[in-house]
């Protein structure tokens, strides 16, 4: 028997069931019937509210969505599957190559928005080493009026280096600059605020410091922390700048940056010394027909309260990075990334990385190759560039001239 047909015997049954008790009480026919009709009404109204459809489909990523889309969840993925060779010359009595396969990153991540305009993200990463699943992002944002403010809160990056606040996913290497490991920002636990109009995009949060991520409030890496990023969009969209390419038939686009972080580490029971930590950094992203270009210059100042010693440690970075497209699909590639040490502390490093890209279906298949040469020492920098298995540095005893050969392929879903 269909809905229609049940509806029907369920308001005939109903009649006469009132109509028996309508009888001892001198109500009418017409009165009984009314009535069963607004009851059978309302009841055909909470069902059809019920059972009315959401929406599931795939629109650049799975979704489910209610039908209203008030609530919705995205459910993507994205791993990166590496071969990875390395050349040195060494003295310790280690291999001079090295070469093997990589599940750099494997990630899943749970976002959309619920009541319209609460957004938020739940990221994880599988551990390439053990294949332990670990928190990554974990926020909620959301608008505050429609004045283009905004505020988030959770864990998520920092808006300081644009080279790690942009997602792996769509980087222009197989992986960031060792002067992006030096002093990038991480995962932090913060609160955000942010003020985005049509040119201007100013973020400024407090946090538990750089990499404070899956930590509890007494045990963060700083006392407090506070950070600060301006962008000026001199020509162009937004849009371009979620990655660092740029397709042929792409608009002019020009951004500058700055942005200046600030963090008083934690007092741990025993230790006496404290570490302020001042980082700075000024960008420039340029992007055009088929072409692209992205550069920017980090400092970092630390400075101990506690008199081990009354010199802050002073050290920088330098990144110029590049990418020209000579067919529909080939990308080539190139970057030269230099960290400058504190001279108390040993001597500067340098890498130079070139390669291609070739994009199957834009950042969501494509396959990248290129070939990153270290030209000194890990060992000469006092311990401040380490050994570095995600980006290919395996450092250990070379003498300079570590070259490492890398070829990625990406499949986002």
């Amino acid at each position: 028997m269909n809905r229609q047909a049940t509806l029907k015997t369920g308001i005939a049954a109903t009649t006469l069931i009132i109509a028996a008790g309508a009888n001892a009480s001198g109500t009418s026919a017409d009165e009984v019937r009314a009535i069963v009709a607004e009851m059978f009404a309302d009841a055909e109204t909470r069902t059809s509210l019920q059972q009315s459809p959401g929406a599931v489909g795939h629109d650049g990523k799975f979704f489910v969505s209610s039908a209203d889309d008030r609530y919705r969840l995205e459910i993507s993925g994205q791993t990166q599957f590496r071969y990875m060779a390395t050349f040195r010359d060494n003295d310790a009595g280690i291999d001079d190559s090295e070469a093997g396969f990589q599940l750099r990153r494997t990630k899943l991540t749970f976002a959309g928005h619920v009541l319209d305009d609460l957004e938020y993200e739940v990221t994880g990463a599988f551990s390439r080493a053990v294949g332990l699943f670990v928190l990554e992002n974990a926020f909620v944002r959301t608008k505050l009026g429609d004045d283009g403010w905004f505020i988030k809160w959770g864990q998520f990056k920092e808006a300081f280096l644009r080279e790690q606040s942009v997602s792996s996913k769509r980087q222009l290497m197989v992986d960031r600059s060792n002067v992006n490991n030096l002093f990038g920002q991480g995962f932090s636990q913060a609160v955000e605020l942010q003020y985005k109009n049509d040119q201007i995009n100013v973020l400024a949060n407090f946090s538990d410091g750089f990499g404070s991520s899956n930590t509890d409030y007494n045990t963060g890496p700083a006392e407090y922390s506070m950070t600060g990023r301006f962008e000026w969009l001199a020509l162009g969209e937004w849009e371009q700048f979620k990655d660092f390419t740029s397709r042929r038939g792409s608009e002019d686009a020009l951004m500058l940056a700055a942005a200046l972080h600030f963090e008083e580490s934690q007092r741990f029971p025993g230790i006496s010394d404290q570490f302020e930590t001042l980082s700075y950094t000024l960008e420039a992203s340029w992007e055009s027909d088929g072409w692209n270009a992205f550069a920017y210059f980090v400092g970092r100042s630390i400075d101990t309260l506690g008199g081990v010693s009354d010199n802050p440690i002073d050290t920088y970075g330098a990144v110029v990075q590049g990418g020209c497209f000579i067919t529909e699909d080939w990308e080539l590639i190139g970057r030269y990334d230099q960290f400058f040490n504190d001279d108390d502390f040993g001597d500067d490093f340098t890498t130079v990385t070139l390669g291609a890209n070739y994009y199957m279906k834009g950042h969501a298949a494509k396959f990248t190759f290129d070939v990153q040469w270290s030209l000194d020492d890990i060992a000469g920098t006092g311990g401040l560039v380490r050994r570095n298995t995600g980006i290919g540095l395996l450092g250990s005893g070379a003498e300079g001239d570590e070259i490492t050969f890398r070829a990625q392929f990406q499949l986002l879903f």
